[in-house]
């Protein structure tokens, strides 16, 4: 085999790299593009560092809040004479609201003044007043006053500005919370004499009821009426404890008053059907 000389060697090696140049061009820059890059870089001031933003004054006073304007009904129909004051106290049922019905005792207690009395047909059992059936006239306006009768005619209860007095047969006393044990029995009788009829004795019992449930469109005597239940919780040790059913007309009058419940662990109920609303003027 013959011997290579130098000069084939030399251009061996100067095709090598010929061939090997494009590929260490594509694997990165080339010592001039280096070069160009680290004088860019050097010439090529920083950039300056962001300038924070000041924080938005924040005010002390908080942001108005609108409250709203409660929404009063407009009555209408059989409701167009109402009184307002009683539109006032009744909004809860104008609106036939669901739930419980903490404003009753001042809405039937203003129906009540505003109806200026009536007439009741009143059952009882003990322990109020006797058992038995009687009848009442009453007014609730400008002031309270009331005449109750029993239908066998010995007992009647009479109650007006000048007093309050209880007639048993022919024996007639004056009622005395703190008096003797006859005018201390007539307070107790006068006492439960109004709870159906005075407006304001009616409100201060149902003001304790734990509840109030509204129903709306109940029958009562072939028209609609709304039904009024409170659950009465005795304030004092044998006070009355019990319920206390309520049917309105559409003015919110009471039709019938139902109590039912345990006076003194006694059991005890009061029932009065009440027509004539407007009458009661000629009491004295």
């Amino acid at each position: 085999m013959p011997a290579h000389k130098p000069g084939y060697r030399r251009i061996a090696a100067l095709c090598l790299v010929s061939a090997l140049l494009p590929a260490l061009a594509a694997c990165g820059p080339t010592a001039e593009q280096m070069t160009a890059r680290t004088q860019s870089a050097v010439s090529k001031p920083p950039s300056p560092d962001p300038v924070p933003q000041p924080a938005k004054a924040r005010t002390a006073e908080p942001e108005p809040t609108v409250t709203p304007e409660p929404l009063d009904v407009t009555v209408s129909g059989a409701q167009a004479g109402m009184a307002e004051s009683v539109q006032d106290a009744c909004q809860f049922l104008l609106r036939e609201n669901s739930g419980e019905f903490n404003g009753a005792a001042d809405c039937v207690a203003a129906a009540m003044e505003a109806g200026i009395g009536a007439e009741q047909q009143v059952s009882t059992t003990a322990s109020w007043l006797p058992p038995g059936t009687y009848t009442m006239q009453f007014r609730t306006a400008p002031e309270f006053a009331m005449e109750l009768r029993r239908t066998d005619g010995d007992l009647s209860i009479s109650v007006s500005e000048a007093g309050r007095t209880l007639r048993t047969g022919e024996a007639v006393a004056n009622a005395d919370p703190s008096g003797g044990a006859e005018e201390a029995y007539a307070a107790v009788l006068a006492d439960a004499a109004e709870l159906t009829a005075n407006p304001d004795r009616l409100r201060s019992l149902m003001q304790t009821a734990a509840t109030v449930r509204a129903e709306y469109g109940v029958e009562y005597l072939g028209t609609a009426a709304t039904r009024l239940t409170a659950v009465i919780e005795p304030e004092n040790p044998g006070d009355f404890a019990g319920s206390v059913v309520l049917t309105l007309d559409e003015l919110y009058r009471p039709l019938l008053i139902d109590y039912s419940g345990t006076t003194r662990g006694i059991s005890t109920s009061i029932r009065a059907d009440i027509t004539g609303w407007g009458s009661g003027g000629d009491l004295g």
